[in-house]
């Protein structure tokens, strides 16, 4: 299901440029990263936006992160 609304995350970064959501606030409620099970990075213009397929252990969502922005997206999400 496309979402496409901003997120808080909980994020560590580490070098080299490694990120990696711990958790996330989407419509109030907390969601701990089970896991990541996917990563991928795409451009759009200047813009470089970090991909993470990720799981709470029961949904599977896609969490973006904008470099230049810095904001992150919930995507979508697939019960």
């Amino acid at each position: 299901m496309r979402v496409g609304e901003n997120i808080s995350v909980l994020a560590s970064f580490s070098m080299p440029f490694r990120i990696k959501p711990v958790r996330f606030t989407w419509t109030g409620r907390l969601f701990e990263v089970k896991e990541i099970t996917y990563t991928w990075k795409t451009r759009e213009g200047q813009r470089e936006i970090y991909h993470f397929s990720v799981t709470d252990g029961r949904t599977l969502y896609e969490l973006t992160f904008d470099t230049r922005s810095l904001l992150w997206m919930l995507e979508r999400l697939e019960a």
